[in-house]
């Protein structure tokens, strides 16, 4: 047995070397923390690359069908009042919104865009005029919308007592948060002027002409916009888009093109989303006339790709950092040997420094 383990002997390439043959110089010491200082930052940009998560794309034709589409919208009109903002959806399967709410909330804003914490109410007992709605059936107007119904009911255009008159003056733009669920089928979601109803079966939105030359301003700012669950990797190209209208009645379509996404996460989780692109167009619709050409408001326009973006989440395996570590000691450290080999030469017969 003991025979045995001494021939292990003749396979060992691990010579060893006594302490007393062992000598140490100055250009060894330079070349070896230098070599620490080396293999240290190796290690760690290894290890940042072992710790990065690869996406792998590949598209196949999307398949899926009867699936419904959730559009989360973050929109801020600061010239449009809440009870003037209806967003209506209509797609080419004929299914119309009118007014969406369920989990849509609308926001009032004050004058300095901050959300308002309570409308205005008057008090018990208290008649507000009605100005130049007033009537037999609207006498007392305690609320901004009882003041535009009268209005309304004598067709006369309101806005300009929107900012004076007390019941309306606090309140100056809306906010619109939440998310609409609609087919899955090419169609839009917009904010226009007038009162949208479904008739004979067609989106139509009902407004006096003077309305838009009485101030209908469409500036809005898009904080964000999705089109299903955010996933990593994917980002919104309308997010921070802000439109500013000076004068005229302005018409804003966003032209945006689906393309189904189904996302593999590397824990196995699956989110099936969209990822979008979009071209933008502004026509001002009034002509000098004060006649429309168009109908003045903000218009998301989608259709969906006939392909299926999958992207798939791949993390390295742990053999992956072992060898990388094997592979730079070993490599840093046999280049520094030859590199130690040639400065101790070249110092010890030049310089004559052991």
């Amino acid at each position: 047995m003991d025979s045995a383990l001494d021939n292990l002997q003749n396979f060992d390439v691990f010579f060893k070397v006594q302490d007393i043959h062992l000598q140490k110089s100055q250009s060894g010491g330079i070349v070896t923390v230098m070599t620490s200082f080396v293999i240290a930052i190796l290690f760690w940009t290894e290890l940042r690359q072992f710790c990065t998560v690869e996406t792998v794309d590949n598209i196949s034709v999307d398949t899926r069908i009867n699936q419904k589409l959730p559009i989360g919208i973050n929109f801020t009109f600061p010239h449009l009042r809440c009870d003037e903002v209806s967003v209506d959806s209509v797609d080419s399967a004929g299914d119309n919104q009118v007014d969406v709410h369920g989990s849509l909330e609308k926001l009032n804003l004050d004058r300095d865009g901050k959300i308002l914490e309570r409308e205005f109410k008057a008090k018990e007992g208290e008649c507000l005029p009605c100005g130049e709605g007033n009537d037999d059936e609207h006498k007392c107007c305690n609320t901004c919308q009882e003041l535009k119904d009268g209005y309304i009911a004598k067709h006369i255009p309101y806005y300009h007592i929107l900012d004076t008159a007390v019941q309306c003056k606090d309140t100056l733009g809306c906010q619109v948060v939440g998310e609409i669920i609609v087919n899955k089928a090419n169609g839009n979601v917009h904010v226009a002027i007038g009162r949208s109803k479904i008739r004979e079966g067609r989106h139509v939105h009902e407004f006096f002409a003077r309305d838009v030359t009485d101030g209908f301003n469409t500036s809005h700012m898009i904080s964000w916009i999705k089109f299903g669950d955010q996933v990593p990797g994917v980002t919104s190209a309308l997010d921070g888009t802000t439109k500013i209208v000076k004068h005229g009645a302005f018409m804003f379509h966003y032209y945006i093109k689906l393309v189904p996404t189904l996302f593999h996460g590397r824990w196995g989780a699956e989110t099936y989303t969209n990822q979008y692109s979009v071209t933008e167009s502004a026509k001002n619709v009034q002509d000098r006339s004060g006649e429309l050409l168009g109908l003045p408001g903000v218009f998301i326009v989608y259709d969906f790709s006939p392909f299926l973006m999958r992207k798939t989440e791949r993390a390295k395996p742990w053999s992956y950092i072992f060898t990388s570590i094997c592979a730079i000691i070993g490599g840093v450290f046999t280049i520094a040997t030859l590199v130690e080999m040639m400065v101790h030469t070249l110092v010890s017969r030049v310089l004559g420094i052991v």
